[in-house]
């Protein structure tokens, strides 16, 4: 009965995504290790396929990338549904048994994501990538855009955190526990990245409305695999996470006038 009133409880915070489960995702483990902070890169471009079915298509090898520490190349790709569109990164150079399995993970997780936003054919979701993180054994990857359906809009915000040896993606819990972090946030000491004045402020009285026992099991289903152990939600995650930098970050769905979401900074070496 407590599981089912917090399932209940958290439906009804704001909602960033919302969509169905991919039962073909994996549990994985391990934490990750910054490489570009930024995901700073050079690019040439080289020659793009793409494919249409009922208004939806995929272009293939638009930009490629690569890093001159790893040596890891990253070639832009994009899947549109009609006027929505998501770029994801192929991956190459990754010295992976695993990298055809990661590769279809990305882009898998990618359209499913972009599928939870799109509402009606009318609707316009432009996502764009970057990589906040990246070595030889982990990358993490961030995706941001703006969702529009007629007169409204709203800041979009999900990850994709993978471990490179094992071809699975990371989920919050495999690198920091979820109730350590549901006091944190709640905590006087939480620090938002980037937020105006008015948005902390406004954050600080939603905090309110919140309780340790509902931010942990969002914490616990947030980011991919989607389909998690003992996992209550059969939605789209509502939060989302990264790492950069030994700092962990982690987007919470707030009202559109706060900014639609804030991304909570985590130190765990300063805690």
């Amino acid at each position: 009965m407590k599981r089912l009133f917090l399932y209940l409880a958290i439906i009804l915070l704001p909602i960033i995504t919302v969509g169905c489960k991919n039962k073909d995702n994996s549990d994985l483990k391990s934490i990750m290790t910054t490489a570009s902070a930024n995901g700073s890169m050079s690019s040439t471009t080289i020659a793009a396929e793409s494919s249409t079915d009922n208004k939806t298509s995929e272009t293939k090898a638009d930009t490629k990338k690569t890093t001159s520490k790893n040596s890891i190349t990253e070639t832009s790709q994009s899947f549109t549904k009609d006027k929505s569109k998501v770029s994801y990164p192929k991956l190459g150079g990754t010295n992976s048994k695993n990298e055809n399995s990661i590769n279809t993970m990305i882009e898998d997780n990618a359209k499913t994501a972009l599928n939870s936003l799109f509402s009606t054919p009318d609707s316009n979701t432009e996502i764009n990538y970057s990589i906040k993180n990246q070595s030889r054994k982990r990358m993490s990857i961030v995706y941001t855009g703006t969702s529009k359906d007629g007169s409204n809009s709203k800041k979009v915000i999900f990850t994709n955190n993978i471990n490179l040896e094992n071809g699975k993606s990371i989920g919050l819990s495999d690198f920091a526990d979820p109730l350590t972090i549901a006091n944190y946030v709640l905590s006087d000491d939480v620090v938002l990245e980037n937020a105006s004045n008015p948005q902390a402020a406004g954050f600080e009285e939603y905090k309110k409305t919140l309780s340790v026992d509902i931010l942990k099991t969002l914490f616990e289903d947030a980011d991919f695999p989607l389909v998690k152990e003992n996992d209550i939600n059969e939605g789209f995650p509502k939060v989302f996470s990264y790492e950069s930098g030994g700092d962990i970050f982690i987007s919470m769905p707030v009202s559109h006038e706060l900014g639609d979401y804030v991304l909570i900074k985590y130190s765990p070496n300063t805690k």
